[in-house]
Parts: structure tokens; sequence; C-alpha cells
């Protein structure tokens, strides 16, 4: 059982943003805050370097092995390990100091990764130190969705979630172009100790200029980790607002996912080079930005009534893939279904307020689980699709599957969009 209890966090006099703001916020306005602009630095090097290696390590492995199925597979392993370790590490934020946490994930991220460059690396090794790096990742993400939501509330923290996506977005992009660049430039071992440094570098950003904040640690009865995972399954699917949020934001991944796993076989279709297929996989995520920049002009008392609506002109873009061949086209279409899926951005950010904070992590650590989980499983049917029906035409079916279930998850979920988490100690 939930029961509610608030903990009154203390902030660092030379944090300048520290109470909610009347009206209309702005990016300028939540970047005076010296934390928000150090976390960001901290999450846009990490991510390139995360990005610089996935490509460098993709390479390696279809080098040692000359088998495509192995190289998707350190793709694979990034789902994989966010399954296993998010509902059972991300409780980690609600019992340790979470920018101490971050920092020591950050650390051993990157001399694990440095390992990885040592040259004639059995790729045993190879898969069994990518696992220990992915297994890091969800108690470092769920402390950083944690703390940031520890400095700053409201509509500040709103502004400054859209941010953090905004940065989050541009490292991918930017990590995977530059990834590509730097295998040219010093070859594998060399782009894996570039990304080395960058969580290097994140360590010291987070460890000098990120105040760590107080929380409330969490009492558990008993039960460790599986026990903490648990309590995170009951806390989100015992409440009905987070139960809400949770439906909309895995429906609107659902419908737009398809556009990645499959965007480099449509410019192959199309007759697109590596570029056009870089540029088609980076469409949505740009709609994304745009929308959000959109999203954020909405009233917040509004926005979660547009869901459906959000979701449906996601949809309704990627259906019409099946009937267009013009790459530039899908490209335009694509950054439109991008603008749906700023429903992501409002989503993520009520249900991390809607959550105690000194149970955050473990929220994070079921909802993460449970967005990865349905995304693999969605990328293997549209991936099965693709071989009967050709890509475009499944990325449409998939867009189709999602909309029928839109009235679906409304009526379901209508009551849950206006309760608000009252309980929060678990018994």
């Amino acid at each position: 059982m939930i029961q509610e209890r608030h903990a009154s966090p203390v902030r660092p006099a030379h944090c300048s943003v520290t109470e909610p703001a009347a009206g209309h916020v702005t990016y300028r306005a939540v970047l005076q805050d010296r934390d928000l602009r150090a976390l960001l630095a901290s999450d846009g090097l990490s991510t390139l370097g995360d990005q610089v290696a996935r490509i460098a390590v993709a390479l390696l492995v279809l080098e040692r092995s000359g088998s495509a199925l192995a190289a998707s597979a350190t793709y694979a392993l990034s789902y994989l390990t966010w399954m296993l370790a998010g509902p059972l590490l991300s409780g980690l934020s609600d019992r340790y100091p979470r920018r101490a946490l971050m920092v020591v994930c950050d650390l051993l991220r990157a001399g694990l990764v440095a390992l990885l460059a040592i040259p004639d690396l059995s790729l045993w090794w190879v898969f069994g130190l990518l696992t220990l790096v992915g297994i890091l990742a969800p108690p470092s993400e769920a402390a950083r969705s944690a703390l940031l939501a520890d400095l700053l509330t409201d509509e500040r923290y709103v502004v400054a979630n859209a941010l953090s996506n905004i940065v989050s977005q541009a490292g991918q992009v930017g990590g995977f172009l530059l990834g590509g660049a730097l295998v040219v430039a010093i070859e594998v071992e060399g782009a894996l100790l570039v990304d080395a440094v960058t969580f290097l570098i994140s360590a010291v950003v987070l460890r000098l200029l990120v105040a760590e904040q107080p929380f409330e640690r969490i009492r558990t009865a008993g039960g460790g980790a599986l026990g903490e995972a648990a309590g995170g399954v009951r806390l989100v699917m015992g409440d009905r607002r987070l139960r809400s949020l949770l439906c909309w934001g895995l429906l609107t991944a659902c419908a737009v996912i398809a556009t990645e796993g499959l965007a480099v076989s449509v410019a192959d279709e199309g007759g697109g080079g590596p570029f056009l297929a870089g540029v088609l996989t980076a469409a949505v995520p740009i709609g994304f930005l745009l929308g959000s920049a959109l999203l954020l002009r909405v009233a917040p008392e509004r926005r979660e009534r547009l869901f459906p609506w959000l979701v449906l002109s996601s949809c309704l873009p990627l259906v019409v893939t099946a009937f267009v061949t013009n790459l530039y086209a899908l490209l335009v279409l694509w950054v439109l279904a991008g603008l749906g899926n700023a429903l992501q951005l409002v989503a993520n950010s009520a249900f991390v307020q809607a959550v105690p904070t000194h149970l955050r992590g473990r929220a994070f650590g079921f909802a993460g689980a449970s967005l990865f989980a349905i995304q693999g499983v969605v990328l293997l049917i549209a991936g099965g699709l693709a071989e009967l029906v050709g890509p475009r035409v499944a990325i449409a079916l998939v867009a189709l599957g999602a909309a029928v279930l839109v009235p679906v998850v409304s009526g379901s979920t209508r009551s849950g969009t206006v309760a608000q988490v009252g309980r929060d100690r678990v018994e």
C-alpha cells in the first residue's frame, strides 16, 4: 500500500532556479541554473560517446566475425540489458546519493570501454564487456532523471526535461556521424578510447559542477533488488495516473519505432545511399524536437488532453508511407510523425513529477524496462513484416496497429489522466 509522504528538498545557495515560475517558462530561464547546465553537459557527453561506441563496436564485431547477425547483436544487447537491469538496478538511485551514483557509473563505464579497445580481444570478452557497460546504464539514467526532478519543479522541470531531450537527441545524431568519422580517422580502437574519455569528462563535470541534492532514502523491509523491482511494478500499475502516462508513452513509442529499425532498408529500396539512410533515421527525432517546442507553448493543463490526437498525428503520416516511394517525401512524412511523438516529453515529465522523490528510481526502472521491451518486440514484428510485404508497408502496418489502439488506451486510462499519486510508501 502507498501512503503520502513528502520530503522538503534543499537547494544550495548558488542554484538560482528554485521556485516554480508562473506563466511561460523559457529555455533561457532554466539554463540560469548552473547545476542544470552541468547535468546537460554530462548527459550530452555520455550520449555522444555511447553512439560512437555503438558504431565502433558493431564495425569491430563485423570485421572480426564476418557476421551481420553478430554485429546487430551488439545493438540488441542494449535492449536486453535494460529489460533485465532496469527493474533490478534503477532502485539504487533511491538508496544512494544520485550524483555520486552517476559518477561511479561513468567511471566504471570509462574503464570497461577502454578495455574494449585492447587489440585482438576475443569476441566473448567484447560481448561480456558490452553487457557490463549496458548494465550500468539503468541506474545512471534513473539517477539522472530523479536528480533533474530534484533540481527543478513544475513547469521549469518540463522545460528542463525538454532541453534534456534535445541534448540527448543531438548527442545521438552527432554520435552516429562522429563515430563513423572517427573509425575512418583513428580506427575502431581509437574511437573506443574517445568514448572512454567522454565518460571520464562526464564524471568530472558531475563531481565538480553538480551539487548533490538531499533526498529521502527509502527503507525496505527486505527482498533486495527483486523486492525493489516488484515494488516498482506495484507502484506504477497500482496507480491509475502513472499507468495512464506509461500506456500513452508506450503507444507512441510503438507507433514510430519501426522507422528506426527499417530506415536503412527503406533507403536501399528507394535507391538512396548511406547518407540518406542516416537522414531518414534522424527524421522522427527531428520531428520530436520541433514538436516539443510547439507543445511547450500549449497551456500545461491542456497538454494531456491532446494525447490521443498526438498519437494519431504520428500514425497517419506513417500509414501514408506505404504509398510513397520518393525518399524526400518520406523524410517530410517522418518528420511530421515525429511531431506527435513529442507526447513522450509531457508523459515523461508528468510521470516523474507524479512519483514521490524517494521512489523515482524503481518507478523509472519499471517504465524504462517496459519501454525497451515493447520497442524490441515491435522491431522484431516490423522486421518480420518487412520480409513479407516490404519495409514501407511494414512501417505503415505498425502505425495502423497503434492507431487502432488509441481508443482502447483512451477508454481504459481516461480516469487515470486526472488522478494523482496520493500514496508513496511501499509496505
